[in-house]
């Protein structure tokens, strides 16, 4: 994909940088951004969701591209792509991110804030699981499952799941119902309910989609996903897994990984605190 500005990218570093986003990032980062946003009429929004996006990156990866110049480089690259070719005031929409003193200026008809809705993931019951893993699975995600009670969430939670969402590109959380954590925790668990604990996550950019299902086991719930990757915290090993969720894991052929829990956090030395 040719850009008039290319030219003007003399730095080395802001170069290379600049060409692994126009062969891999651009696509990676659609990737990640919520389906919603790819429905008629919901252009602007797309629009600005990939350009925060792809500031972010810069920022992270230590470009130093004149701002300037970064800012014709995106609206160039978004010019060339069909979907926003009908996006008005691309200019307008695009300033805020470089002015992080300005709130973005436009958003649909109907909508909230542009950029925050865009990272958060959905909430699916196990009944719409199966359709929407199709629409995944055509579009070639890569997608990594977990479970868990997540009650009272906290750093460990987060630096876990992050670790699990880098294994691929879709991080999809089966969450315990109320009845299940009680019976796993005992009395006084959860403290936070199923509701509550499925929206946090929702919320947190790397989650992609949560799922509640209400079994102590989550093979109903694996079997629903059809993961390509299942990560497990802990001092698990793929021989102590529960047999039935093994079975759903060899069915679909997942890779399990084990990602090591954050020594010294989670919600039982929490609950400990707050008891003395």
């Amino acid at each position: 994909m040719s850009l008039r500005h290319e030219k003007e990218i003399s730095n080395p570093q802001a170069k290379r940088i600049w060409d692994s986003f126009q062969k891999e990032m651009i696509p990676y980062l659609l990737g990640l951004l919520p389906d919603a946003l790819f429905l008629p009429g919901r252009e602007p929004e797309l629009f600005v969701a990939l350009n925060q996006a792809i500031y972010d990156k810069y920022v992270a990866d230590g470009a130093h591209i004149p701002q300037d110049i970064q800012y014709r480089l995106q609206l160039d690259i978004c010019g060339l792509m069909p979907a926003f070719k009908s996006v008005k005031n691309k200019e307008e929409l695009l300033k805020p991110i470089f002015d992080a003193s300005k709130p973005p200026s436009a958003k649909s008809p109907g909508t909230g804030p542009l950029y925050p809705q865009a990272m958060s993931g959905k909430i699916l019951t196990l009944n719409e699981v199966a359709a929407y893993r199709t629409s995944l699975r055509e579009r070639r995600r890569k997608v990594v499952a977990t479970n868990g009670c997540f009650d009272l969430l906290h750093v460990g939670h987060l630096k876990y799941l992050t670790d699990a969402r880098a294994l691929g590109d879709f991080l999809w959380v089966g969450l315990n119902g109320d009845a299940s954590v009680r019976e796993l925790k005992g009395p006084g668990r959860p403290i936070v309910p199923e509701s509550d604990r499925a929206e946090l996550l929702a919320a947190w950019r790397v989650v992609d989609a949560v799922t509640i299902f209400p079994d102590v086991r989550a093979t109903a719930f694996l079997r629903a996903v059809q993961p390509d990757v299942y990560a497990k915290g802990g001092d698990y090993t793929v021989a102590s897994l529960n047999a039935e969720e093994a079975e759903a894991l060899r069915e679909c052929n997942a890779l399990i990984e084990i990602v090591p829990l954050v020594p010294g956090k989670s919600t039982t030395n929490l609950v400990k605190k707050m008891a003395t």
